[in-house]
């Protein structure tokens, strides 16, 4: 007989908060951990309010597609149809273009299409077929991916490691370098240069992290944390995040991790704990979320301070600027969504049309990038897989459920 969902919360809050007390009261420094402060008030988000539009889209507020590839005036444009597993972008200097580089998650194949070239059409990196990708990272300057696959009760995970573009001609694609990591691995990120690896095996005291080469090889272990139902992310190029997976009322954890020493501190502690830190490790933007409500805040790392924000972004759909330290990029929802919303989302149980919003963190200012089927072009999308382009002109976003890639201009 199957527990009802309630039970098997409520089992998960009882495991995770018996972890996290174990781990505070028995294996932590005492020295080193960085209690998390009340809110303050101040004028962080007193930075002057630039939009683009009449409504700026909150929790309080409620198309046509765009052609392929060149779009005119258009704000949002469509790259390519779906199924799109993840998308980068790189930069080609002959000519000079830019170019989105994104893997098929039907059959893992590889394309580029030139951004907003008239007349441009995809072309093929890689033809391999790796059929029912779940999970893609890019690495090295988007020339090889870390590619996830379920294959009967085992989750795989793969490096594939690209030819170079100027070798890849139409009809005779290389072949291109292929290595598998450990089976079963629960989380995987990539260093913030892309060189290294790092995942969590399950054990039975926990998780297990292991940093390695990018190709798996090298391989050591890191770190290891009395908790099972981790999320791990590689922000700056010598700290880790590892925090446990979120759900509503459930009290969460976030972890810093020293990438060459592995010593874990913990950082933040709050019910339905989701969190995102930029690339100094300096600030960390995160959401509690109760059933009474959700609510989401800039931690200082260093002085251990919050700040509420005056909105509510969910940091599994943000993602930070490539150019410009403070900046932001965040997929909020059009209309109110209720506390739990993040839960029923991961299990595909809720969607919202979202917009997209740049943030500066430290100031507070915040501006309407697009509203993809509202303004600036494109069709009303759920966003997930939010990835920037070097110089921060452009984005590209995947949209929940067909899967289609788009684009959008972030400079006139």
């Amino acid at each position: 007989m199957q527990l009802p969902w309630k039970s098997l919360v409520a089992a998960a809050g009882v495991l995770i908060l018996f972890g996290v007390a174990v781990w505070f009261f028995f294996l932590r420094d005492t020295q080193s951990v960085v209690p998390v402060a009340t809110p303050q008030s101040s004028n962080f988000t007193s930075g002057a309010v630039v939009t683009t539009s009449t409504t700026l889209p909150d929790e309080n507020t409620s198309s046509t597609e765009g052609s392929f590839g060149y779009t005119g005036t258009q704000k949002v444009f469509k790259i390519a149809d779906g199924p799109v597993a993840a998308a980068t972008f790189i930069q080609t200097f002959n000519p000079t273009t830019t170019v989105a580089r994104y893997v098929q998650q039907s059959n893992g194949h590889v394309f580029d299409m030139p951004v907003e070239v008239p007349g441009s059409m995809p072309r093929a990196i890689s033809n391999t077929t790796i059929p029912g990708i779940a999970n893609a990272l890019w690495g090295e300057g988007g020339n090889s991916l870390i590619l996830q696959y379920q294959e009967e009760r085992l989750v795989k995970t793969l490096y594939l490691g690209l030819p170079p573009r100027a070798t890849s001609t139409p009809g005779s694609l290389i072949a291109p370098k292929i290595r598998f990591l450990p089976d079963n691995i629960t989380s995987v990120a990539l260093s913030p240069d892309t060189k290294q690896v790092a995942y969590l095996l399950t054990t039975a005291n926990g998780s297990s992290g292991y940093v390695a080469n990018i190709d798996g090889t090298a391989s050591r272990l890191l770190f290891s944390l009395p908790l099972a139902q981790v999320r791990l992310t590689w922000p700056a190029q010598g700290t880790l995040l590892a925090q446990t997976k979120a759900a509503t009322g459930v009290p969460g954890i976030a972890f810093s991790i020293a990438a060459q020493s592995g010593t874990v501190t913990p950082l933040l502690h709050a019910p339905g704990l989701s969190a995102i830190a930029d690339a100094a490790f300096a600030k960390i933007v995160y959401q509690n979320a109760t059933l009474a409500g959700k609510k989401t805040y800039a931690h200082d790392v260093v002085s251990g301070g919050d700040i509420q924000l005056s909105f509510n972004p969910i940091p599994e759909k943000c993602i930070w600027g490539t150019s410009a330290a403070s900046l932001l990029y965040c997929a909020l929802p059009l209309s109110y969504t209720e506390p739990n919303y993040l839960d029923a989302w991961y299990r595909g149980l809720a969607s919202a049309a979202d917009s997209l919003l740049a943030i500066n963190i430290a100031t507070g200012a915040r501006i309407i990038i697009a509203t993809p089927g509202l303004n600036g072009g494109g069709k009303q999308s759920d966003i997930i897989s939010l990835s920037v382009a070097p110089k921060d002109d452009y984005l590209s976003f995947v949209v929940k459920g067909d899967r289609s890639l788009w684009g959008a201009r972030l400079v006139q």
